[in-house]
């Protein structure tokens, strides 16, 4: 369900391609834009099926809020691959629990150890879990 009450829009995977082209990595490359600049920094991510990738960071990191102005990222791998477009959505409530496991796992050396952890550390607002997923109208089509 949505804020407005009404149903979830569907989550678009991203392309084969990338996440292709991510499976031996460590991060991705993510370019954010703050009006008419764009910045790049290099990530860590976890993918879980059907092709959605998170991205775990200080809630109060300058890229964050950059993300709750603007959701559009263009995702890259780290040596040259495919660039992709998507947009970012904050994680929290029954979606933060379905990947839970997998958030603890991934991140465990960020502070979040434990399911527990990692729940305090989103409520109190001092980590966000964020999803990526295909940006809508792109036909999640990599980008140059």
């Amino acid at each position: 369900m949505t804020a407005a009450g009404g149903p979830a829009a569907p989550i678009r995977p991203l392309p084969a391609a990338l996440l292709t082209a991510l499976r031996d990595e460590e991060v991705v490359r993510v370019t954010s834009r703050d009006g008419p600049h764009r910045g790049t920094v290099p990530m860590w991510f976890a993918i879980q099926p059907p092709g959605i990738l998170y991205l775990f960071t200080h809630a109060f990191s300058r890229k964050a809020e950059r993300w709750r102005r603007d959701p559009w990222v263009r995702l890259r791998p780290p040596a040259d691959g495919p660039a992709v477009e998507g947009t970012v959505h904050f994680v929290e409530g029954p979606e933060l629990e379905r990947v839970i496991e997998m958030v603890v796992e991934r991140w465990a050396m960020a502070g979040a150890t434990t399911p527990e952890a990692l729940r305090r550390m989103v409520a109190e607002g001092s980590h966000a879990l964020l999803r990526v997923e295909a940006r809508a109208g792109r036909g999640g089509r990599p980008t140059r």
